[in-house]
């Protein structure tokens, strides 16, 4: 009989809650301590990849996000000036990973994780503020701004990129955050769009589009049953714009404190060189509906597991990336499957340390080249004019001549089409995985399969 472990995690947002969910799903005890009072109203919509749904397929919630995800096919790049640069598709995607990647805002994201953790016997905690954090032997403890000591057997730090668990978990000692670039989140209404011809058709093809230029990136597309359309526009420094010096205390969150009304006049300022249909949308938009991202980024970190191994870190807190190739929850709901398929191991409180460790070795280094990953996309999409740029557009033209053929080539496309170049990261059996690592770590007799 699997031991029944009291654990507690420091955070209520996506990591948080999925956290929860796996292992609550494995018998465990789960209370969820948000200091927030609520669930978040707000932030963007967020692409779910196959590695992620692999997960939530295995919490049993793969169907919930298949039905209020907002439907898409075709994910069309172009340069700025409207140049087709790749097409990426949905389908491809079904056929070559297994899943079609979901689009869910992120507040129904939340919301359904915090439903299941829920229906799965968590405890949540809303308005709960740890003050202090104690990596002691033999149990950790929290205490809250009420002045509560609560103790647990394990305790998860899923507080973000500004996680107050992480010194602890660093030693008495944090990193320092580091600033990648702005985003202006904007939402302009589906009547504007369709009111113009020249922006009609981006609603109406229910699709995604991206924008590259120089310094500056879009990605875009309808929300809410068609009751809005969506905007992100990044602006990345450079020598003479560098970022706001408000960058020093940035966050990945979208918590209410590190997000503001954005400067509109920002975005109109740096579409001049994009195409007409980008400059009649940006027009639309209102100034109460443009929203501030400050997006910034961990340092590798020296590890995630506390001295004693029971203080553990999942989610932003060990691993906040720019959202250049759309893996920061991705990633978080990875970790989250891989603590608990870890933690299952363990056959006494013992242990934990162990399977803390295991799980740390699975997902640490595979997170850090993603996020170097990440940062380098945001740099190939908004290269600067020259023979880098060009390169780059070579090889997406090279790419396209394989739309439509048959045979070897077509297929070939198809894989594109999925970016298949990146199988590595969608493709990630965060179960296979996990058990090799246990398998390293454990006896045989203990190597049966959870």
């Amino acid at each position: 009989m699997r031991p029944e472990f009291n654990i507690l995690i420091i955070g209520g947002g996506i990591a948080g809650f999925a956290a929860s969910v796996g292992l609550a799903r494995k018998g465990h005890k789960v209370t969820v301590l948000e200091r927030s009072s609520d669930l978040q109203t707000f932030g963007g919509t967020l692409l779910i990849p196959a590695n992620a749904l692999k997960v939530l397929e295995d919490y049993g919630l793969l169907g919930a996000f298949r039905e209020v995800a907002e439907k898409w096919e075709n994910h069309m790049i172009y340069r700025h000036d409207g140049k087709v640069l790749d097409i990426l598709s949905n389908s491809a995607n079904q056929k070559i990973f297994g899943y079609e990647m979901l689009n869910v805002p992120r507040q129904t994201y939340q919301r359904l994780l915090y439903e299941a953790a829920v229906r799965e016997g968590v405890k949540v905690r809303f308005g709960a503020r740890v003050e202090k954090l104690a990596d002691s032997s033999p149990l950790p403890y929290v205490i809250l701004s009420t002045g509560e000591k609560i103790e647990a057997d394990l305790i998860v730090g899923a507080d973000g990129i500004k996680s107050t668990i992480r010194r602890v978990v660093l030693g008495g000692k944090d990193v320092k955050l580091q600033p990648n670039s702005t985003c202006y989140q904007c939402s302009i209404s589906s009547t504007d769009m369709l009111s113009n011809p020249i922006t009609a058709s981006l609603i109406q093809e229910g699709g995604l589009q991206s924008w590259w230029g120089p310094n500056t990136h879009l990605i875009c597309g309808r929300r809410s049953n068609d009751l809005a359309y969506e905007a992100s526009f990044f602006i990345h420094p450079r020598p003479e714009n560098p970022l706001p010096e408000y960058h020093v205390s940035s966050s990945n969150s979208h918590e209410a404190e590190n997000s503001r009304k954005g400067d509109l006049s920002q975005v109109k300022g740096n579409v001049g060189m994009y195409e007409e249909r980008v400059k009649n949308f940006v027009n639309m938009i209102k100034p109460e509906d443009c929203l501030l991202w400050k997006v910034a980024q961990l340092p590798n970190l020296p590890s995630w597991v506390s001295k004693n191994g029971r203080i553990v870190l999942l989610g932003d807190a060990a691993h906040a990336m720019s959202p250049h190739l759309g893996q920061g929850a991705a990633l978080s709901i990875e970790d989250g499957g891989v603590l608990s398929h870890c933690l299952s191991r363990a056959s006494s409180a013992d242990e934990i340390p162990i399977t803390m460790k295991a799980y740390e070795s699975v997902q640490k280094g595979r997170a850090e080249n993603v996020k170097r990953l990440a940062e380098a996309s945001g740099v190939f999409k908004t290269l600067e004019e020259g023979k880098e740029r060009e390169k780059r557009d070579k090889g997406f033209e090279e790419r396209l001549k394989g739309q439509g053929e048959e045979g070897k080539e077509g297929e070939r496309y198809e894989f594109f089409r999925a970016s298949g170049h990146l199988a590595w990261i969608y493709g990630w059996d965060f179960r296979a995985e996990a058990e090799k690592e246990l398998d390293k770590v454990f006896p045989t007799e203990k190597r049966a399969k959870i």
